[in-house]
């Protein structure tokens, strides 16, 4: 009966804009995003910063490339700025939220909701972010962010999951002209009991 009354509450204000309003203009676009509160994904990326500080674990970097694996330990200060790619720019800040459509989807299989940030234009430099929440608990189970980094000789292009917990990958493709792409992995793990 929870599960029933959540996901009525949850599809409830998408029922209504869509009976109670069929304008699909541009600017009628840009004033529902900014009414619309995006999932706070710095603050949650925050918190598990805090969740990291309090545990007597190291971070241990897995970085690859060519198919060679270096392993390093981290500095948990270090890692703040690592982490800190997952964060900006801040999509839910009013100078880019109207640059970003958000779609929603509730899989009653798999136990999720899924939350998806897709750019309107090319211009901005998160193209995309998924947030995988628990159904039941609305708990954050991983966070994908994909970026474009334009470069004046090169594109860099970085895949990014959070896994809750226990850890972090970035996947960095290097284009340059008339060179093959370089792919740079590298793995945060600050929990591997799981």
């Amino acid at each position: 009966m929870k599960k029933q009354l959540f996901i009525f509450f949850i599809l409830l204000p998408f029922a209504l804009y869509n009976c109670t309003n069929n304008d699909t203009s541009s600017d009628q676009s840009k004033e529902d995003t900014a009414g619309k509160a995006f999932y706070p994904v710095g603050k949650y990326i925050r918190s598990q910063l805090a969740y990291i500080d309090s545990m007597p674990l190291a971070v241990i970097k897995y970085t690859t490339i060519h198919n060679v694996t270096d392993t390093s330990i981290i500095e948990k200060k270090d890692f703040k700025h690592i982490a800190a790619a997952f964060m900006t720019p801040d999509i839910s800040s009013p100078e880019f939220k109207s640059q970003y459509e958000e779609h929603s989807f509730i899989d009653a299989t798999l136990g999720t909701i899924t939350l998806t940030y897709t750019a309107k234009n090319d211009k901005v430099q998160i193209r995309k972010t998924d947030i995988l929440l628990n159904q039941e608990n609305t708990g954050v189970r991983t966070i994908y962010v994909e970026k474009i980094i334009p470069g004046s000789d090169s594109s860099v292009i970085k895949k990014m999951l959070w896994i809750a917990n226990l850890n972090c990958q970035i996947t960095t493709l290097i284009q340059k002209e008339g060179q093959p792409e370089a792919v740079i992995l590298e793995r945060y793990v600050w929990d591997d009991r799981h």
